[in-house]
């Protein structure tokens, strides 16, 4: 029988600073531990020229910086050079994860007429613009819009559902990582069930701790014996949730100077965070983007964990936090109540009304939280995470979509 032969495609540039990264990374794992030939095609390479080499049961073909480093744009350059080595055929399998890329797809399309198109979903276009509100969508994509400028949120919404419809049409699969995107896309966007793979992003069953102890490290990190550790790790954008953060940790420092929020991630905007934050500013310690060695120090030092995001598919931060047996609080946002529930897992702050009031309320609860029962939400989020989101589920499940045997079920 002839093996398939998996092609992940990746842009070298963002994805050593995003979840996406990550994420290649479990899905190059979870492809080698199937018989399938594995192929990863490296766009905006460090490499001069175009390259390609074998490691460890890989092909890696690296494309170097062309058109400006606009990878999405350069489809019709890209994939007649592959052409040249990668003949098409039926058991090719080309994985695309980066949007919008309508014109990157429709070229594959044209040089490898054969094969096939699985893209998968890490963000929509809609969720940072609208905060993740999908009631919101439903009302911009069934109204027009004048073109103005008060009305610019509106039309690139539009624009980019228009878009994204388009993508899930030229694919013959599309994976999403959670119930609610599911749900989304079939009531939503329109996509037919057949080609709807629910597969949550899986996570190394490996201990992350090190062989430092937690005093040791909080001294390193110049934390204080008596300081009560809070940790967002992120990228510092309204969408996450930053500025509601800031202001609800503004609140409860003034009532307990002993704690120290620590944001890891790149900084945008630090002069509007400092105008959130004029009287904690010195119990906030920001990062900026660390290793990965660092940012489990992080983890290990700290007592809470916070997901504020409006919206997210399927957090690699927020396995991290389980994984480390932090208490988390996220909020109730898109996607979020796939993978955590009140009381059970995590505290949940609800987004409605007004999330700052209501971060520093569960936060401050948190903080207060019985011995017990902060034992049992974390057990019960390492638990949710061994069972559902490990390495090996992630791969039975892109077992079975290779195999073209049916996934669609909730998980």
């Amino acid at each position: 029988m002839i093996k398939k032969r998996v092609f992940i495609v990746d842009e070298h540039l963002s994805s050593r600073q995003n979840g996406v990264g990550t994420y290649m990374q479990c899905l190059l794992d979870c492809m080698k531990g199937l018989d399938v030939e594995v192929n990863f095609l490296s766009f905006n390479s460090e490499e001069k020229d175009f390259s390609f080499y074998e490691r460890e049961g890989c092909t890696y073909y690296c494309f170097p910086i062309c058109n400006g480093g606009r990878m999405l744009e350069s489809g019709e350059l890209c994939w007649p050079i592959l052409r040249m080595y990668v003949p098409d055929n039926k058991y090719n399998v080309f994985f695309v994860n980066h949007s919008p890329c309508v014109a990157f797809l429709k070229s594959l399309r044209k040089v490898y007429k054969r094969s096939r198109i699985v893209f998968t979903i890490h963000d929509q276009g809609w969720t940072a613009p609208l905060m993740g509100d999908r009631n919101r969508l439903r009302e911009v994509i069934s109204k027009s819009y004048p073109c103005k400028k008060r009305y610019e949120t509106e039309l690139f919404c539009k624009r980019y559902f228009k878009q994204e419809r388009q993508m899930y049409n030229i694919a013959d699969d599309v994976i999403c990582l959670s119930e609610n995107t599911k749900n989304l896309l079939l009531d939503i966007y329109k996509v037919s069930a057949e080609k709807i793979h629910l597969i949550p992003n899986g996570y190394p069953e490996t201990c992350q701790c090190l062989f430092t102890t937690r005093q040791q490290l909080r001294k390193e990190l110049g934390i204080e014996q008596n300081e009560r550790v809070l940790l967002f790790v992120g990228r510092t954008v309204k969408a996450k949730g930053i500025d509601d953060l800031l202001i609800a940790f503004e609140n409860l420092w003034k009532q307990d100077d002993r704690l120290r929020l620590v944001i890891a991630g790149e900084v945008f905007r630090l002069n509007n965070f400092a105008k959130l934050t004029p009287y904690s500013a010195s119990h906030i310690t920001y990062t900026g983007l660390i290793p990965k060695e660092q940012l489990q120090k992080w983890y290990q030092v700290s007592d809470i964990g916070i997901l504020p995001s409006y919206s997210e598919q399927c957090s690699y931060t927020g396995m991290e936090m389980m994984a480390n047996g932090l208490l988390i609080v996220p909020t109730d946002g898109n996607g979020l109540t796939d993978m955590f529930h009140p009381d059970y897992n995590a505290l949940v702050a609800p987004i409605e009304q007004n999330l700052s009031e209501n971060l520093e309320q569960i936060l401050c609860f948190a903080l207060s939280l019985e011995d017990d029962k902060r034992t049992s939400i974390c057990h019960n989020a390492k638990e949710l995470l061994r069972m559902r989101y490990s390495l090996s589920g992630m791969r039975e499940k892109y077992r079975k979509l290779l195999n073209n045997e049916s996934i669609y079920s909730a998980i």
